[in-house]
C-alpha cells in the first residue's frame, strides 16, 4: 500500500483528464517531463520502519495540489530551454544520477522548497569521507537532510526463509548482484544517514539538519517460474512484477509488451502511437541485451483502456548467465 500522501496525490492527479480523457502523466509527450510525472508520482520503494523515510516534496504546494504540479509540467512541455536548464546533459549516464537531477528540477520548481546544499563532500586532511545527497529548506522551516536512490532489484527465492509471509532483504539483488537491498540499507543506516553530524568537514557552511531520511524508489521482481513472498517493509507493486532469464522471453506473448531502452526505465512511453513489440523484435532485443551483457525491462499493455504506467506491470529480463557475471552498471 502507498504512503497516504502519495496515494492521494495520484488519485487527485488521474482526476485532471487531459485531451483523451487521461490520466494527468498521460497528457506528457517529452520522455524528460515523463520522467519527472513518474519521480514524482511513483510510491517511495519501503515503508518508514527500519529506515526514516521522508518524501522530498512532504508539505509542499506541489504535493498539496496536483493542479499546480500539472500546470508547472506543462509549462516546461512547451519551453525547452527551461527543461534543458533544469536537467542539463551530463557525462554522468548513470541512472542513478539522472533520478538525482529530476529531483533536484522537482525541488527548483517547488516554490517554497528551498535546496540548501546539494551533492556536498566531506573531507578530513585532504581524504574524501563521504557525500550528502540533499540539504533542504522544507516549507515548515525544517533543515532535512535527504539520500536519495533509485533501485531495481530481483527475488532471490533460496534466500528466502520458508513458512514466511516476507522475505528478508538480503534475498533481493540488483542486476549488479553486488548491490543488494540489504547492503543498501545497512550503508544508509551506518554511513550515509550520519553524514550530517560532520557537516563542518565541507568546504562551505550548512546549517545543522533537524532530522535525516531517505528516500528510495524503484521497482521489485519476483521470479516468473518460482513462488516468493513480498520483501519485508515494501511499499513497491513485486506481487505483479516478475523476472526471467533473457532465454525464457520464448515462453511470452510478444504482443502485450513494451520494451524500455536501457537506462530509460522510469515512465514508460505514452500510450498515445506507442505500440506493443512482436515476439520477433523481443527477441532481438534480448540477443542485443545479451551481447551488451544489459538487463532488459518491459512493460505491460494488454489493455490500453486501463493503461497506467504507473502500476503496470513490469517483466526484467536479465542476462542467462546472471548472477555468475556482472552486468553493465545501470
Amino acid at each position: 500500500m502507498r504512503n497516504t500522501a502519495t496515494q492521494h496525490l495520484i488519485i487527485r492527479s488521474r482526476r485532471c483528464a487531459g485531451k483523451w480523457g487521461l490520466p494527468m502523466f498521460e497528457q506528457f509527450n517529452h520522455p524528460l517531463v515523463r520522467d519527472l510525472v513518474w519521480v514524482a508520482l511513483a510510491p517511495p520503494l519501503l515503508t518508514p520502519g527500519i529506515l526514516p523515510v521522508r518524501d522530498p516534496l512532504a508539505g509542499s504546494v506541489l504535493r498539496q495540489d496536483p493542479e499546480k504540479l500539472t500546470h508547472t509540467l506543462k509549462q516546461l512541455e512547451t519551453d525547452p530551454v527551461e527543461l534543458q536548464r533544469l536537467v542539463p546533459e551530463s557525462r554522468d549516464r548513470r541512472l542513478g544520477s539522472y533520478y538525482e537531477r529530476l529531483w533536484h528540477a522537482l525541488l527548483t520548481l517547488a516554490p517554497d522548497v528551498r535546496m540548501l546544499g546539494r551533492n556536498i563532500t566531506l573531507y578530513q586532511h585532504g581524504i574524501t569521507m563521504g557525500e550528502l545527497d540533499l540539504l533542504l529548506e522544507t516549507p515548515d522551516g525544517a533543515v532535512v537532510h535527504l539520500e536519495l536512490a533509485i533501485k531495481f532489484y530481483v527475488g532471490q527465492p533460496e534466500y528466502a526463509v520458508a513458512g514466511k509471509s516476507f522475505s528478508p532483504h538480503s534475498a533481493w539483488w540488483g542486476p549488479d548482484p553486488r548491490d543488494q537491498m540489504a547492503s543498501k540499507i545497512d550503508r544508509l543506516l551506518n554511513h550515509q544517514l550520519s553524514l550530517a553530524s560532520k557537516l563542518e568537514l565541507a568546504r562551505e557552511r550548512y546549517p545543522i539538519p533537524d532530522l535525516s531520511c531517505a528516500w528510495l524508489q524503484g521497482q521489485l521482481f519476483l521470479p516468473l517460474d518460482r513462488e516468493m513472498p513480498p520483501a519485508v517493509d515494501s511499499l513497491a507493486p513485486a506481487t505483479l512484477n516478475r523476472w526471467c532469464r533473457h532465454a525464457e522471453l520464448n515462453t511470452l506473448d510478444g504482443a502485450e509488451w513494451i520494451a524500455l531502452p536501457h537506462k530509460q526505465w522510469l515512465m514508460p512511453p505514452p500510450l498515445i502511437g506507442t505500440g506493443p513489440a512482436g515476439i520477433a523484435h523481443l527477441k532481438e532485443m534480448a540477443r542485443f541485451s545479451a551481447i551488451e551483457n544489459r538487463p532488459l525491462m518491459l512493460v505491460r499493455r494488454d489493455v490500453p483502456e486501463i493503461y497506467d504506467p504507473l502500476t503496470t506491470q513490469r517483466l526484467l529480463c536479465m542476462p542467462d548467465h546472471w548472477p555468475g557475471e556482472l552486468p553493465v552498471t545501470l
